[in-house]
């Protein structure tokens, strides 16, 4: 007999693209999604996330970071699908083409405090919706579709995404912030989540988070993460405490690269090592080019503790505190542009930098104020101060001999360069995946649910934020009106010629629903 998994609603959705996605696109996917070119510039990844690790250590992978390259290509409409997808066993490439949020309203005392009020009920207060925690599991994709009536990439709102003790992450071409989520105020600013009819606090309220846990902290647990062309802001500098990080990195996270990211409208940026205990040996190893930091009116752009940095061509614009290499670290300075910015580099309270002198590749400055001994500003600015460096003669082929760097572009053309292409929605990266988006999948949303990683066991919650055990209450109205039921379906072989059974290989399958619609696909069956 031959197989036939399905034939009728969200079953033969799943048929059709577990037989022709899986089979035939996973496979241009992980290829193209990791060989974009635009104007003739090859955006794939590099740096230490295309590093494959150590033969023998808990963090090496084959490849290097591939994220869910091998798994199954899935739609996260709603909070729930994107974080039952992100949490699951099981390795996903998720695809998202709108904004989304946690969809429960709650009622704050304002927006630049966030504080929760008593009364709920609507007659008070501003609105806005409670925040939610999404815990990654290891081999996810998740990639932002620009949505053509906007022209804008998917934004995340009051999400927090952490990665604790996993690997092998990719993340492209998303918004995030964190702008008026609501907060307990308990010693510091804590996310308030709406679980089972109750507020409870789930973390800071990074936009990225990215750490190990407390056993593990030390230990050689995994890395492999690349976050590249995403755009991350909150809020302005009036209260500086209101939110923590954009994109945080804590403990053993080895093999990262950050590449062509905006940052812009916040106060404290990028957090690398939670404090002067976490400078362990080898603890962080990141690649860092391309980003442009834009009016971030505190500091951390980043905050560096401990590990090991490669830092070029970025572009710091109006800025207040930049790059701070602090205890323990050392990195790795080449073409980076500073442009009115207060104190763009320092390395004098505890860490070590080396800088490239090699010819138009050196530091820019231009209106700034605390410079490194030896630099003035382009423009003839005056500075306060002239900070020592303290060097090092470290470089990344030191620590990978095989390091791989697409470019290394001019120092005095990095902020053209950065302003085009850094962001989401910048370059076209979503096009491989925007041709064939899956439709809404009832059967691996639940089974989705029902698998979560052993290694953080999070759970899933519906849009009341209520505990979900199968996907019964997770697919919304508009979803479920597109799994209308299949009243007749027709097979054809590729010639044209009508089957009255599919045949082994490639069919025309034709589908006809309840409202006389007809949709026509090809499908593959197998022999049983």
């Amino acid at each position: 007999m031959k197989q036939i998994n399905s034939i009728i609603s969200a079953q033969f959705k799943a048929v059709c693209r577990k037989t022709i996605l899986a089979s035939t696109l996973l496979c241009s996917f992980s290829m193209t999604a990791n060989a974009q070119t635009q104007d003739g510039r090859d955006f794939s990844i590099d740096g230490f996330a295309a590093y494959e690790g150590v033969a023998g250590s808990n963090w090496y992978r084959a490849g290097g970071t591939t994220g869910g390259a091998g798994g199954k290509v899935v739609k996260a409409n709603t909070f729930s699908e994107l974080q039952a997808y992100l949490q699951a066993a099981d390795p996903y490439i998720v695809i998202v083409d709108h904004d989304i949020s946690t969809g429960i309203k709650c009622y704050v005392d304002g927006i630049n405090t966030g504080k929760l009020l008593d009364d709920q009920s609507g007659k008070s207060g501003v609105e806005t919706t409670y925040g939610e925690r999404i815990m990654l599991a290891p081999n996810k994709t998740l990639i932002g579709v620009v949505d053509p009536s906007t022209g804008k990439a998917p934004l995340f709102t009051h999400i927090t995404f952490v990665m604790q003790s996993v690997d092998n992450i990719i993340i492209r071409n998303c918004r995030f912030t964190m702008k008026g989520v609501p907060v307990l105020r308990t010693g510091e600013n804590k996310i308030v989540a709406y679980r089972n009819g109750k507020q409870i606090e789930v973390g800071d309220p990074d936009c990225i988070g990215i750490q190990a846990d407390k056993v593990s902290a030390k230990t050689n647990w995994g890395g492999h993460i690349w976050v590249d062309h995403c755009e991350f802001f909150n809020g302005d500098a009036a209260n500086k405490d209101r939110y923590d990080g954009l994109l945080d990195c804590k403990n053993n996270v080895q093999w990262m690269t950050f590449s062509y990211n905006y940052f812009h409208d916040h106060d404290k940026s990028c957090l690398w090592g939670k404090g002067d205990s976490d400078v362990y040996e080898n603890c962080r190893t990141i690649s860092f080019h391309h980003n442009f930091f834009d009016n971030i009116q505190g500091s951390r752009l980043p905050l560096q503790r401990g590990g090991h940095v490669h830092y070029y061509n970025n572009y710091m614009l109006n800025c207040e505190d930049g790059w701070d290499i602090r205890t323990g670290s050392v990195a790795y300075e080449e073409g980076c542009y500073f442009e009115d910015t207060k104190s763009p580099i320092r390395s004098d309270r505890g860490g070590s930098l080396n800088i490239s002198k090699a010819e138009g590749y050196d530091c820019i400055y231009k209106g700034c104020d605390n410079l490194m001994e030896g630099y003035t500003n382009i423009d003839g600015a005056k500075i306060s101060k002239s900070l020592p460096v303290t060097k090092t003669d470290w470089v990344p082929t030191q620590t990978v001999a095989s390091y791989t760097q697409h470019y290394l572009d001019k120092t005095e053309d990095v902020p053209e360069i950065c302003k085009k292409y850094a962001g989401a929605g910048k370059v076209e990266i979503w096009n491989a995946y925007a041709s064939a988006i899956p439709s809404a999948d009832a059967a691996e949303f639940d089974h989705a649910i029902k698998n979560p990683s052993p290694l953080n066991g999070a759970k899933t919650y519906d849009a009341e934020g209520n505990e979900m055990k199968d996907a019964a209450t997770g697919i919304s109205l508009t979803e479920q009106a597109s799994l209308k039921e299949t009243v007749k379906v027709e097979y054809y072989d590729l010639s044209g010629a009508c089957l009255s059974t599919p045949h082994h290989g490639v069919n025309l399958v034709k589908k006809i629903d309840a409202d006389g619609h007809a949709t026509v696909k090809k499908v593959v069956f197998k022999e049983k």
